[in-house]
Protein backbone atom coordinates (compact mmCIF):
# COMPACT_ATOMS: atom_id res chain seq x y z
CA UNK A 1 0.00 0.00 0.00
CA UNK A 2 2.83 2.34 0.64
CA UNK A 3 4.55 1.78 -2.57
CA UNK A 4 1.13 3.29 -4.31
CA UNK A 5 0.86 6.03 -2.26
CA UNK A 6 4.55 7.16 -2.71
CA UNK A 7 3.88 6.59 -6.67
CA UNK A 8 0.81 8.47 -6.74
CA UNK A 9 2.49 11.38 -4.46
CA UNK A 10 5.07 11.36 -7.31
CA UNK A 11 3.05 11.39 -9.90
CA UNK A 12 1.08 14.26 -8.11
CA UNK A 13 4.26 15.98 -7.23
CA UNK A 14 5.04 16.38 -11.43
CA UNK A 15 1.42 17.49 -11.84
CA UNK A 16 1.67 20.29 -9.56
CA UNK A 17 4.84 21.36 -11.58
CA UNK A 18 3.03 21.60 -14.25
CA UNK A 19 0.19 23.43 -13.04
CA UNK A 20 2.59 26.37 -11.95
CA UNK A 21 4.07 26.56 -14.84
CA UNK A 22 1.21 26.50 -16.71
CA UNK A 23 -0.23 29.04 -14.02
CA UNK A 24 2.99 31.44 -14.68
CA UNK A 25 2.43 30.56 -19.07
CA UNK A 26 -1.62 31.84 -18.65
CA UNK A 27 -0.51 34.99 -16.87
CA UNK A 28 2.54 35.60 -19.55
CA UNK A 29 -0.20 35.24 -22.09
CA UNK A 30 -2.49 37.57 -21.04
CA UNK A 31 0.03 39.65 -20.05
CA UNK A 32 1.34 40.04 -23.44
CA UNK A 33 -1.92 40.39 -24.83
CA UNK A 34 -3.00 43.10 -22.74
CA UNK A 35 0.38 44.85 -23.64
CA UNK A 36 0.76 44.17 -27.68
CA UNK A 37 -3.31 43.88 -28.59
CA UNK A 38 -4.49 46.26 -26.75
CA UNK A 39 -7.39 43.65 -24.59
CA UNK A 40 -8.77 45.19 -21.83
CA UNK A 41 -6.54 45.09 -18.88
CA UNK A 42 -9.55 44.41 -16.58
CA UNK A 43 -9.40 40.34 -17.94
CA UNK A 44 -5.70 40.27 -16.75
CA UNK A 45 -6.38 42.10 -12.75
CA UNK A 46 -9.29 39.42 -12.86
CA UNK A 47 -7.48 36.48 -13.56
CA UNK A 48 -4.31 37.44 -11.65
CA UNK A 49 -5.61 36.70 -8.27
CA UNK A 50 -7.33 33.45 -9.27
CA UNK A 51 -4.22 32.68 -10.44
CA UNK A 52 -2.01 33.37 -7.83
CA UNK A 53 -4.59 31.01 -5.80
CA UNK A 54 -3.89 28.34 -8.27
CA UNK A 55 0.08 28.72 -8.48
CA UNK A 56 0.46 29.07 -4.06
CA UNK A 57 -1.39 25.86 -3.92
CA UNK A 58 0.46 23.85 -6.69
CA UNK A 59 3.93 25.50 -5.26
CA UNK A 60 2.63 24.33 -1.70
CA UNK A 61 2.17 20.67 -2.78
CA UNK A 62 5.30 21.01 -4.67
CA UNK A 63 6.95 21.30 -1.46
CA UNK A 64 5.20 19.38 0.94
CA UNK A 65 4.91 16.57 -1.60
CA UNK A 66 8.96 16.60 -2.53
CA UNK A 67 9.38 15.69 1.01
CA UNK A 68 8.45 11.78 0.95
CA UNK A 69 9.76 12.10 -2.47
CA UNK A 70 12.86 13.16 -1.69
CA UNK A 71 13.06 10.51 0.99
CA UNK A 72 12.02 7.96 -0.97
CA UNK A 73 13.84 9.02 -3.85
CA UNK A 74 16.39 6.39 -4.46
CA UNK A 75 14.11 3.56 -3.87
CA UNK A 76 11.25 4.73 -6.48
CA UNK A 77 13.22 6.45 -8.95
CA UNK A 78 16.81 6.04 -8.53
CA UNK A 79 16.69 1.94 -8.85
CA UNK A 80 14.21 1.81 -11.26
CA UNK A 81 15.75 4.18 -13.65
CA UNK A 82 18.92 1.99 -13.28
CA UNK A 83 17.52 -1.29 -13.49
CA UNK A 84 15.95 0.06 -16.89
CA UNK A 85 18.46 2.73 -18.28
CA UNK A 86 16.29 5.75 -18.11
CA UNK A 87 18.75 7.77 -15.71
CA UNK A 88 19.60 10.04 -18.69
CA UNK A 89 15.27 10.69 -18.76
CA UNK A 90 15.10 11.20 -14.87
CA UNK A 91 18.34 13.61 -15.12
CA UNK A 92 16.54 15.46 -17.73
CA UNK A 93 13.03 15.16 -16.08
CA UNK A 94 14.14 16.81 -13.38
CA UNK A 95 16.31 19.33 -14.58
CA UNK A 96 13.26 20.73 -16.91
CA UNK A 97 11.08 20.52 -13.79
CA UNK A 98 13.26 22.93 -11.80
CA UNK A 99 13.91 24.95 -15.22
CA UNK A 100 10.24 25.80 -15.55
CA UNK A 101 9.30 26.45 -11.88
CA UNK A 102 12.16 28.73 -12.30
CA UNK A 103 11.04 30.77 -14.99
CA UNK A 104 7.56 30.42 -13.94
CA UNK A 105 8.66 32.22 -10.76
CA UNK A 106 10.37 34.70 -12.70
CA UNK A 107 7.41 35.52 -14.82
CA UNK A 108 5.31 35.68 -11.61
CA UNK A 109 7.52 37.55 -9.98
CA UNK A 110 7.64 40.24 -13.12
CA UNK A 111 4.34 40.79 -14.11
CA UNK A 112 3.41 41.28 -10.17
CA UNK A 113 5.43 43.59 -10.08
CA UNK A 114 4.33 45.31 -13.19
CA UNK A 115 0.49 45.21 -11.83
CA UNK A 116 2.03 46.25 -8.33
CA UNK A 117 0.75 43.28 -6.59
CA UNK A 118 3.82 43.18 -4.49
CA UNK A 119 3.28 46.47 -3.11
CA UNK A 120 5.95 48.56 -5.53
CA UNK A 121 4.75 50.48 -8.47
CA UNK A 122 7.13 50.29 -11.63
CA UNK A 123 8.32 54.11 -12.37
Amino acid sequence: MMSVVIIINNYLHDVASAVLVTSAVVLWALDRAVTRDGVAGSLLEAAYPRLVKLAWISLAWIIIGGIPRTIFFSQYEWDPAVVKGIVPALIIKHVLMFGGVAVGAVIWRRISLRLGAWGERPS
